[in-house]
């Protein structure tokens, strides 16, 4: 695995992880906790994997589930020893980590961007999965947990609206990072063995099988041109930002050797959620499980 905070997305934040590193390391016990729901799930198993590649001493907590409930809603924390950290995927973006003695809050956080190619500044919010496998990376560089983590890194950014603007610079900066270093491939949507198709709105799963069996003996305007002529339905319907369509048909985040990419993964354990409130905490501390042994939903 390359360094991953060789990306110019963590370069402004590069101390704040760095200190909880350090408090994590010195803490005789850490208490996990994260709420039950899937966004929660992906970054409590990134720090789990770190924690167990390391043999740390901690106790995971899942929380009732945040997504449905007000950013301005205060959950109260249950009164626990030791260091907590309190992964809260759902509040607004904050330009500072909150970090004291006994605690730490993991929630979204603004981020300055300075690339090598532009003059200009980027601005993006980097979501609590990134800042966990961040966290986890410097935890357990070479932690074999940890590795299999590293290709579900991408995945809060897909879950976040970011990528919902006409381009969000954390999303783009992370996959071609992961691309690089060989955790994700990135293939156009009829090179994916097992999509899911309806979350493309519009999108013919009849042309998509027939374009798929003709893609590999077509040129590139070939290629092209059938891509348009499929998506052409989706371009009449609202509903879905450029850059999430371009994603979908063009950028298919695949974790090697699984035949379903990661934005079908998440749509579908999002389906299978369960609604009641204990029922979804008994579902996440499953699926956590689930994600540190084999790295994919």
């Amino acid at each position: 695995m390359n360094n991953l905070l060789q990306s110019p997305i963590f370069s402004s934040i590069e101390e704040q992880l760095a200190d909880i590193v350090d408090k994590i390391s010195s803490a005789k016990l850490v208490q996990l906790m994260a709420p039950a729901d899937i966004e929660g799930v992906l970054a409590l198993a990134q720090l789990e994997a770190a924690f167990l590649d390391n043999a740390l001493h901690y106790r995971r907590r899942v929380l009732p589930p945040r997504k449905h409930t007000g950013r301005d809603h205060v959950h109260e924390l249950p009164e626990v020893d030791g260091l907590i950290i309190h992964i809260d995927p759902f509040q607004d973006s904050k330009s500072t980590l909150e970090i004291t003695e006994n605690y730490i809050h993991i929630s979204p956080l603004s981020v300055l961007i300075k690339l090598e190619s532009s003059k200009n500044d980027h601005h993006g919010a980097v979501e609590c999965v990134a800042l966990c496998a961040a966290i986890s990376s410097m935890l357990a560089p070479e932690g074999s947990r940890v590795r299999k983590q590293r290709s579900m890194t991408i995945s809060g950014c897909w879950l976040r609206q970011g990528i919902d603007a006409n381009y969000d610079p954390v999303m783009s900066l992370l996959r071609d990072h992961l691309d690089a270093e060989g955790s994700i491939d990135i293939c156009p949507l009829p090179e994916v063995p097992s999509p899911v198709v309806d979350i493309v709105p519009g999108l013919s799963q009849r042309m998509l099988k027939r374009l798929a069996k003709g893609w590999p003996t077509m040129d590139v305007d070939e290629r092209s041109s059938a891509i348009s002529e499929l998506v052409l339905p989706t371009l009449r319907l609202d509903g879905i930002s450029t850059m999430r369509l371009e994603e979908l048909i063009w950028h298919r985040v695949m974790i090697p050797g699984n035949e379903v990419d990661i934005a079908s993964q998440l749509h579908l354990a999002g389906n299978d959620w369960p609604d009641d409130i204990d029922d979804a905490r008994v579902h996440a501390s499953s699926i956590a499980d689930s994600l540190i042994v084999s790295g994919h939903l």
